[in-house]
C-alpha cells in the first residue's frame, strides 16, 4: 500500500555514494525520510555541477526528479550513466528529459508550438508580400497621375486606362489570394486551439478515473492555500487509500481493480459538492481539497464517504460475482495559514497511516496525532 509516493526511493550519501538508491516499503520510514522541495533542490544543484550539467529548466527537472528518487527508471538510467562516463552532454540531458520526464502531452504541446510558429512566419511572409505589392501599385498610380497632369491625347489616355485596369485587376487578385490564405490560416488557428485545449485537459485529468491528476492537485492546493490566507477561511485536506487494493488485483485482476477505482471516484464526485476538489493522488490513493470547510465538517464528510463505500456491493459484470467488501481509510488535516503545504500533506498522510495500521476502514483526525 502506498501513501505518499509510488515507488518511493531515497537518495543517500549524495557526494560519497552517487549511485546508491535505497528502496523503502515501510510507510512510516518513508514519511520520516521525505525531503522538502528546497532540500531536494539543494542536493540537485551541486550534483549537476559535478557532472557538468548546464543549469537550464529542463535539466533542473531531470536532476530534481533524480535526487527525489520517485522516478525509478530515471534513477536507474542516471546511475548507470554516472558509472559509465564523465560529463553529461547537452544531447544526453535532452534525451533524459524526453525519455523520463516529458509526457506525451508535453511533446504534443511542443508540436503545436512549432506549428504555430510556422503559421506566424508564413503569415508574415504573406503580409510582407502584400505590402510590397501595394507599395508598387501606389507607385504606379502616382506615375499615371503625373502623366495625366501633363495632358494626354486619346490614344495615350486609352493606354493609361488599360494599364490601370490591368494593374488593378492584378492587385485585386493578389488581395483575393491573400484573403484566402488568411482565411485558411484562421481555420488552422482554430484547429490548433482545439488541439491545445484537448492537450491541456489531458494534462490535468487522470485518464482512468476522470478526476484531476496529481499535477493539477499540487497546483490547486497551492491556489486554495493562497485564497485561505487571503480570506482567512478554513481549508482542509483528506488523504484516502483503498484498503487491501493489492488483494483486489490479485483475486479479481487489474481490470476489476480499475473498475473499483472508477467506482470510488464516482462516489466521491456524488458526495463532494461545491468548490471541493477530488483528485487521484497516485495508484489507489486519492486526495480531496476542501476550501472554506471547517474541520468538524471535513471529518463529518470523510465519515460519510467512508460509510458510503463500505456499504456498497460491487459485482463483476461477466459473472455477477459479488466482490469482497471494498473499504477505504482516510486521514484528515486542517491547514494552518502560512505553514508550508508539505506540513499539511504530511499530517493528512500520517493520519492515513494510522488509519491503515489501526484496523483500516477508519477516519483519523490528523490534528490529534
Amino acid at each position: 500500500m502506498v501513501v505518499f509516493h509510488l515507488n518511493p526511493w531515497v537518495r543517500v550519501s549524495l557526494l560519497e555514494q552517487q549511485t546508491t538508491a535505497v528502496h523503502s516499503h515501510d510507510m512510516e520510514a518513508r514519511i520520516k525520510n521525505q525531503k522538502p522541495a528546497s532540500e531536494l533542490l539543494r542536493l540537485a544543484l551541486p550534483l549537476m555541477m559535478q557532472n557538468g550539467v548546464a543549469p537550464t529548466p529542463r535539466n533542473y527537472s531531470v536532476w530534481y526528479e533524480y535526487v527525489a528518487g520517485n522516478n525509478e527508471a530515471l534513477v536507474k538510467a542516471v546511475d548507470a550513466l554516472i558509472q559509465e562516463q564523465g560529463l553529461f552532454s547537452d544531447e544526453l540531458n535532452a534525451e533524459l528529459y524526453d525519455t523520463y520526464i516529458a509526457s506525451d502531452q508535453e511533446r504534443e504541446i511542443e508540436h503545436l508550438r512549432a506549428e504555430l510558429q510556422k503559421m506566424i512566419h508564413e503569415s508574415e511572409e504573406h503580409i510582407s508580400g502584400a505590402t510590397d505589392e501595394a507599395s508598387r501599385y501606389q507607385s504606379r498610380l502616382e506615375n499615371h497621375a503625373a502623366h495625366l497632369n501633363r495632358g494626354l491625347n486619346s490614344e495615350k489616355l486609352l493606354k493609361v486606362i488599360d494599364a490601370l485596369s490591368s494593374e488593378t485587376r492584378e492587385m485585386v487578385e493578389n488581395n483575393s489570394n491573400l484573403q484566402a490564405k488568411l482565411n485558411n490560416m484562421t481555420l488552422e488557428l482554430a484547429n490548433l486551439r482545439q488541439q491545445l485545449e484537448m492537450v491541456q485537459s489531458e494534462l490535468m485529468i487522470d485518464g482512468l478515473t476522470g478526476l484531476i491528476n496529481r499535477k493539477s492537485f499540487d497546483r490547486m492546493l497551492l491556489e486554495a492555500a493562497r485564497e485561505c490566507q487571503k480570506s482567512r477561511a478554513n481549508l482542509c485536506l483528506m488523504m484516502i487509500d483503498v484498503d487491501h487494493f493489492k488483494r483486489i488485483n490479485d483475486n479479481y485482476g487489474h481490470v476489476v481493480g480499475d473498475e473499483v477505482l472508477r467506482f470510488i471516484a464516482l462516489k466521491m464526485r456524488e458526495i463532494i459538492k461545491g468548490r471541493d476538489i477530488v483528485s487521484r493522488y497516485g495508484g489507489e490513493e486519492f486526495a480531496i481539497i476542501l476550501p472554506d470547510t471547517p474541520f468538524t465538517g471535513a471529518l463529518h464528510l470523510a465519515e460519510e464517504l467512508r460509510k458510503t463505500i463500505a456499504a456498497s456491493k460491487l459485482k463483476r459484470k461477466s459473472s455477477q460475482q459479488t466482490l469482497d467488501s471494498i473499504t477505504i481509510s482516510i486521514g484528515v488535516a486542517w491547514y494552518r495559514a502560512g505553514e508550508p503545504l508539505e506540513e499539511l500533506v504530511h499530517r493528512a498522510d500520517r493520519a492515513l497511516y494510522h488509519a491503515k495500521h489501526s484496523g483500516r476502514n477508519k477516519v483519523i483526525d490528523g490534528e490529534k496525532l
